[in-house]
């Protein structure tokens, strides 16, 4: 009698399609569809061995003012004993250029390279957000970024026989806006069709369920009528926000048909299992009061760090004290004393 087993799918994805999901390749065509942004393509190397170094320097003033547990604000100035030249010096040019995109974009942005944002280091900014007001908040993401690391090294992992491809690098900055995370959704596309909707952030909402009917529809309208015959690609994953009225659907992000993007309410096995025969032969999945509990997960769990530093990232003061702490610790004698 033989073992049940389940065999594990692959993604599939191509080189060609990563490439085309690089942020710049398909944000001209949905310009009416996107929050403002701005795009620096390409990026200096002096910048990307800056994010690929260990220790975290930031700029030589930190000029944004943070505030005390006393309601008091303070500027974030480096170490007054480190002589060392700060570390923008080497790419000033660029520094200057996001700094004048921070402003134009209304003093808040949220940053991004070719593929993924840093959303796993949110914890090192006030608020648990990757809300941006400024040079060094954009430097301390992308450095303690784990999705960044990997766009930056591996982005071609899931690939079968990767070809030698010289990737041109961007910062995506996008203007940040305060949107509703309850009418976000993830939409899976393969072969020209839906394979199924998952809403994004894993909380019930319990108006979401009365909405589902009009929601679904508008999402497919504009997937089949204006991103599949735009984009061009054989399959990809959409981040769709569709705010009241419900009257314009809004592109958050458009990413690689790859497992490095969580699949949410559907699983990986599934989704790669599906073959619709048609376009309206798919799930539209929310979380409701019955798998509430089966769906809650802690979000990025794979970049959890200790205690002390998530108590630090409440602590606007303690944290800068912990970012100087350690780059002195991994600049001593090139090792970290017990």
């Amino acid at each position: 009698m033989g073992e049940d087993y389940t065999t594990f799918e692959k993604s599939g994805v191509t080189q060609e399609e990563i490439l085309k999901c690089s942020f710049s390749n398909w944000c001209d065509l949905f310009k009416d569809h996107l929050f403002p942004y701005r795009v620096i393509n390409p990026l200096p190397p002096t910048f990307i061995d800056y994010l690929l170094s260990d220790g975290i320097k930031l700029a030589t003033k930190q000029t944004r003012l943070e505030q005390t547990s006393d309601n008091e604000y303070s500027d974030w100035d480096e170490d007054e004993t480190d002589n060392s030249d700060p570390p923008h010096l080497k790419f000033i040019h660029l520094h200057d250029q996001i700094s004048k995109y921070v402003e134009k974009l209304g003093g808040k942005v949220i940053p991004k390279l070719n593929w993924s944002s840093p959303k796993d280091a949110s914890w090192l900014l006030p608020g648990n957000t990757i809300k941006s007001i400024e040079a060094n908040d954009i430097y301390l993401l992308l450095k303690s970024s784990d999705h960044i690391v990997d766009d930056l090294l591996y982005p071609f992992s899931e690939v079968e026989d990767p070809k030698d491809v010289k990737v041109a690098y961007e910062l995506v900055l996008k203007k940040w806006e305060d949107i509703n995370p309850a009418l976000e959704f993830r939409v899976f596309v393969k072969d020209g069709n839906i394979l199924g909707i998952s809403q994004r952030d894993l909380n019930y909402y319990d108006f979401l369920k009365d909405l589902e009917p009009e929601l679904n529809a508008r999402i497919s309208k504009f997937v089949y009528n204006e991103v599949i015959p735009n984009l061009k690609v054989e399959k990809f994953i959409l981040d769709v926000y569709i705010p009241r009225p419900f009257d314009k659907v809004y592109i958050i992000d458009i990413n690689p048909f790859s497992r490095k993007s969580e699949s949410l309410l559907f699983t990986w096995n599934e989704l790669l299992t599906r073959n619709p025969k048609d376009d309206n032969e798919y799930e539209f999945r929310l979380i409701n009061e019955t798998n509430l509990a089966a769906f809650a997960k802690k979000q990025y769990s794979e970049s959890q760090v200790p205690i002390d530093v998530v108590g630090a990232a409440n602590d606007t003061e303690a944290l800068i004290n912990l970012a100087r702490e350690w780059e002195k610790l991994q600049t001593k004698d090139g090792s970290i004393s017990p």
